[in-house]
This record gives C-alpha cells, sequence and structure tokens, in this order.
C-alpha cells in the first residue's frame, strides 16, 4: 500500500493538501514503499506540528515547521534545530538525530525518543530527584564544555531580553489592569531594564538552550549515563548566561519544586561542579533572569489565550506570578520596582483570570 494511502490527514482545517503533499513527497523519499503509518502528534504552544511514522525498521518523529505558516515572532523554521541539534551531539548530549531534512519545506525526519516526557513521568508519580539530577548533571556537562559556544547562533543582546520582557507589558499588564501605556513608559521600562541586565556577568557564557524545563526533557529507554536524557525544544537557542537554563529547569512555569530539592540541585549539587564559577555573579544573574523570563511567560500565556485561543495556560499565570515576584524582591530589581511605583501598577495583584476572560468587566 503506498505511503499516500496511509497517511492520517491533520484535522486542522489550515493545513492545505499542499502541505500533506509535502510531506508525502519527503517521506516516499526516505522510506520508499515500506508501508509505514504516520501519525499526528498533539501539538505544543508553537505552530510546529509532529507526527510520529511507523512501520519502518524503527519509530521516527517528523518535525513539521513549514515557512507558509503564519509569521508570528519568534519566526525559527528547523534549519537551526538540525544546527543546534548536530551541535549538542558534538558535545556528548542526547539530541534527536536527524536521518533526513528538507529546509525549504521546514520537514525534519528524527529520532524518536518515546513516550516518557518528564512531565509524564511526574504527574505519573515517579520519583523527582533522579530525573532532575539527571537533568543538571545535562547543564553541568555542557556548562564545563570548552566548545559550548562553538555554534553559529546569535548572542542573547539587551533587545532580546527588553524585547521578550515586554511582552509583560504589551499582553499581561493591559490583561490585568485594563490599562495600556503611552510612549514614556515604555522608554522608562526600557531603560530599567537595561539597568538592571547591566549586572549581568560577562564571563558566564554557554548554549542557551531557552526552554530547558520538564515539558521538553524526556527519559530515553535503553540509553545510559546523559544518554538517558533526551533533549527537545531547542531551536530558539543563543549564547547566553549559565544561569538561563539553570533557572528555567528550577523554576518551572509550570510546575512547582519542593524546596529542599531546588536548594539540593542549585547549591549542593550545580554550583560546586562548575569550574572557576563566580557563585555570586551567577546567583545575581539567576534571579535577574527569573524576573525577565517569568515577565515574558505571563506575557506569552496571556497571548496564548487572547491570540491563539488556548485557554489552559492562564491556570499558569497565579504559579509564575508568584515566582515573578520572588525575583522581584532581589535588590538588583530596584529599577523596575520603581518603575512600577512611578506608573501607580501594583505588580503584586493576583492575576483575575475571570477578569482576564472578559467575565469580570472592568469599572
Amino acid at each position: 500500500m503506498a505511503i499516500a494511502d496511509l497517511i492520517e490527514m491533520d484535522k486542522n482545517p489550515l493545513d492545505m493538501p499542499t502541505k500533506q503533499a509535502r510531506r508525502q513527497s519527503f517521506l516516499q523519499d526516505y522510506f520508499k514503499d515500506q508501508p509505514i503509518q504516520v501519525i499526528p502528534l498533539p501539538g505544543d504552544a508553537s505552530f510546529r506540528k509532529y507526527y510520529r511514522i511507523l512501520g519502518a525498521d524503527k519509530s521516527y518523529i517528523l518535525m513539521e515547521d513549514t515557512p507558509d505558516r503564519p509569521p508570528v515572532p519568534p519566526f525559527v523554521m528547523v534549519e537551526p534545530f538540525r544546527d543546534i541539534a548536530a551541535h549538542l551531539r558534538r558535545l556528548g548530549l542526547n539530541a534527536p538525530q536527524v536521518y533526513a531534512d528538507n529546509i525549504d519545506h521546514g520537514l525534519l525526519l528524527l529520532d524518536d525518543f518515546g513516550e516518557n516526557t518528564y512531565t509524564r513521568l511526574l504527574n505519573a508519580g515517579t520519583d523527582a530527584k533522579p530525573l532532575y539530577e539527571l537533568a543538571i548533571d545535562v547543564l553541568i556537562h555542557l556548562h564545563n564544555h570548552k566548545d559550548r559556544c562553538d555554534v553559529k547562533i546569535p548572542d542573547y543582546t539587551v533587545k532580546t531580553y527588553i524585547d521578550e520582557a515586554s511582552l509583560f507589558i504589551d499582553w499581561y499588564l493591559p490583561a490585568i489592569t485594563g490599562r495600556s501605556l503611552n510612549d514614556q513608559a515604555r522608554a522608562d521600562w526600557n531603560s530599567a531594564w537595561t539597568e538592571i541586565l547591566s549586572h549581568l556577568p560577562e564571563d558566564q557564557n554557554t548554549l542557551v538552550l531557552r526552554d530547558y524545563h520538564v515539558d521538553n526533557l524526556m527519559l530515553v529507554e535503553d540509553q545510559k549515563g546523559l544518554d538517558k536524557c533526551g533533549l527537545l525544544d531547542f531551536q530558539d537557542a543563543l549564547i547566553g548566561p549559565f544561569a538561563y537554563d539553570v533557572m528555567s529547569l528550577l523554576e518551572d512555569a509550570r510546575r512547582s519544586m519542593d524546596e529542599t530539592l531546588f536548594d539540593y540541585l542549585l547549591y549542593t549539587k550545580y554550583l560546586p561542579s562548575i569550574k572557576g564559577l563566580d557563585q555570586q555573579a551567577f546567583l545575581k544573574s539567576f534571579y535577574i533572569l527569573a524576573a525577565q523570563r517569568h515577565a515574558k511567560v505571563l506575557g506569552i500565556f496571556v497571548r496564548l489565550y487572547k491570540r491563539d485561543e488556548k485557554a489552559r495556560y492562564l491556570d499558569f499565570l497565579p504559579h509564575v506570578h508568584k515566582l515573578f515576584l520572588n525575583a522581584m524582591q532581589q535588590k538588583e530589581m530596584e529599577p523596575l520596582v520603581a518603575w512600577f511605583e512611578k506608573y501607580k501598577i501594583d505588580f503584586e495583584q493576583t492575576p483575575d483570570i475571570d477578569r482576564i476572560k472578559g467575565v469580570k468587566q472592568w469599572a
């Protein structure tokens, strides 16, 4: 039977026949006449689509991020994923191997790491400590590797940080205050962040995967050592501070971590393991980056609801807001505290989900 007869049609009406034809041609070129089955997998917060390929010598994953999808920033295609995956594998980490690619059509054929995401395992009651220890060991290995930055990707710049943090004032603040900001308020917001970000260390740079959390980590069966940790969703990677991915893992936007485990992973396991690390500079950057990321994520989660109709992300807002408040207690965040005071915005205000949904109106 031909591949075309076995492909299960994507039920998304925006997935035009042209895209299906591209997938068929791509798979036909690789698998020839093997009787494969292509099964759509649940999506995530991005425009990417994934399919599991069964019936060949082993299971594969087809990643699709087409050039004709909506051009919503950050507009990242599959080429960065391919190149960064190769770099991670050179460093001795378990990113998916890429078996075939069509960059023009946004298609990659990858290793299938299975079903055991960290999220699924934790939700099923698996002991958290060994999973997080393995994830921290991956970062220790990466951050100690002499070639960690030897990949052609952009640096994390002040502009990038501020553009991300500004999702907070573009989406989150209007949703919880009913107010929009004028140009002067935005300029002052940028100035506050510029001052804060000047405290980031300049000598603690690495490959930053940027979304290093339990949704993007997998426990890979039949592997040993660091290879047991499968890495996903790193196509947005940049060169930036050591602290970013450590913070992203330990201050997950979607789940809480036991304080004892947090302290063990950060203070007992990670910090003593990094060669020549200025720990005070690291911890200062940890909470600056925490405030920046949590501000960004608060904005993203509201945007996912309002723009993309993904209401489930609103459930995470109280947790992320709590993490944001904790980071705002640090001395380096005083310029942002002053900004909130100047514009009479109570950043400690708990997000009101009903108001964001429009169930409760502003007076």
